[in-house]
């Protein structure tokens, strides 16, 4: 540890305690990244609540409301609840001691450091092991095999679906989604939904999906294939911040410097995420440059994704 990492754990292990609220990764991720942490830093006994990303944004705004917060980490991929907690004052500027090996790119995306990157998510296209000749693009979805065959989640619930509405919306208009819906996709909450829908046998391809969850179940053996889109994978971050009022402040902002550890960066690795730290590879040999992504501009973002979620109630429902 750090001389910094070594005055913030003393501090964090007097409060004794951390509670998680994140939605960034799946279950299995997030746990590791929790017993990583309590094994490195005993004494702090760590509370986790894992939800998709708008299901936790909100029991931290009723928390907020009632003046009863008791998150001390949130972790979510949108970026309009930060903003949201931005304006309210309940986010609280912290700048992690390893943030300079998170890729330039991702390391000053708040000016005013009250939250940071807390995941690389890619969103591609997943697919039953059944299915002989996927599409390999967002608008091969809209062809006559794949009516009634898709599951997607819900930008209203999922930041990552959210972040490819947008992108799709930028790329082919609201055309594609009135397309899209005549498809009669079904809609969960989380893209998480979209392995399970697959696994079970309910749906055959996947929409706005998760890259490295999906890897993750075909490594496991599970009959599921990833297609990287011909017209982009959709690249999100999901953030991280401690609110203002967090009960145990030292112990949220210490879990945020943990994620810019080398074990962090070993588990996502191990797990198909791309890495935080620059000096460790993602599986497989993958890297940022190896994939074909897009990212949506950062001006005018949050109101993008507000507009994005309405549009997709209004015409997929």
């Amino acid at each position: 540890m750090s001389a910094a990492d070594d005055a913030l754990y003393a501090a964090a292990k007097k409060e004794g305690a951390l509670n998680l609220y994140w939605g960034s990764y799946e279950q299995k991720t997030i746990e590791e990244i929790r017993d990583a942490f309590k094994a490195k830093y005993p004494g702090i006994e760590v509370s986790l609540l894992r939800q998709a990303s708008q299901t936790i944004f909100t029991r931290l705004r009723l928390e907020i409301q009632n003046d009863a917060v008791q998150c001390d980490s949130i972790g979510t991929t949108n970026l309009l609840h930060y903003k949201d907690l931005q304006k309210l004052g309940a986010i609280q500027p912290f700048k992690p001691t390893n943030i300079d090996m998170v890729p330039e790119a991702f390391r000053s995306i708040d000016p005013e450091n009250t939250y940071h990157v807390g995941a690389i998510s890619l969103t591609t296209i997943n697919q039953s092991t059944s299915v002989n000749a996927p599409p390999t693009s967002w608008t091969a979805l809209l062809d006559a095999p794949w009516a009634n065959q898709i599951t997607t989640g819900s930008p209203a619930f999922s930041g990552d679906v959210a972040s490819w509405v947008v992108a799709i919306r930028k790329k082919y208009g609201d055309d594609f989604l009135r397309a899209f819906t005549k498809q009669k996709p079904k809609v969960g909450q989380s893209n998480v939904d979209t392995v399970t829908d697959i696994l079970s046998g309910e749906r055959k391809v996947g929409s706005a999906a998760p890259f490295s969850y999906s890897l993750t179940q075909q490594a496991a053996g599970n009959p599921i294939g990833v297609t990287v889109p011909s017209d982009d994978a959709i690249l999100n971050l999901g953030l991280t911040a401690v609110p203002t009022k967090a009960p145990h402040p030292n112990a949220g902002k210490l879990f945020t410097d943990f994620l810019y550890s080398v074990e962090v960066s070993n588990i996502l690795a191990k797990n198909f995420w791309p890495t935080l730290r620059t000096d460790v590879p993602w599986a497989e040999g993958r890297t940022l440059e190896s994939i074909k992504w897009y990212r949506n501009p950062v001006d005018n973002l949050a109101a993008e994704v507000a507009e994005g979620i309405a549009k997709w109630k209004e015409i997929v429902g």
